[in-house]
């Protein structure tokens, strides 16, 4: 029987080229990487141009609800004000003087 005085191998002892191309040379990825950024900021603008219309469209719709509301308020106080003094002047409620406490039974 012979000695094996040699350890086995493993994946590691495996050689490759992996680490030996210089990565001056490889201009393309540069070229990939350049497509790659290009892409993207395409996406980006896209992005903020659709953020941009829907702040639009929020922004409009918020003037359009304090229009709503300013009509609405303006046509409760003319209903108030014809309730209030249910056709009579100005004067004659001015005239009406409250004379202290009515209780009735």
């Amino acid at each position: 029987m012979t000695i094996i005085t040699r350890p086995p191998r493993s994946v590691s002892d495996i050689k490759t080229h992996s680490g030996r191309a210089s990565r001056d040379h490889q201009i393309y990825r540069d070229y990939f990487q350049v497509g790659a950024l290009e892409l993207e900021r395409w996406r980006r603008t896209l992005e903020r141009n659709v953020a941009a219309s829907r702040i639009a469209s929020i922004d409009s719709r918020i003037t359009d609800i304090d229009k709503e509301k300013e009509e609405l308020l303006a046509d409760a106080a003319t209903a108030c004000a014809t309730i209030y003094n249910k056709g009579k002047s100005e004067e004659s409620t001015e005239s009406k003087k409250p004379s202290g406490l009515r209780i009735k039974y």
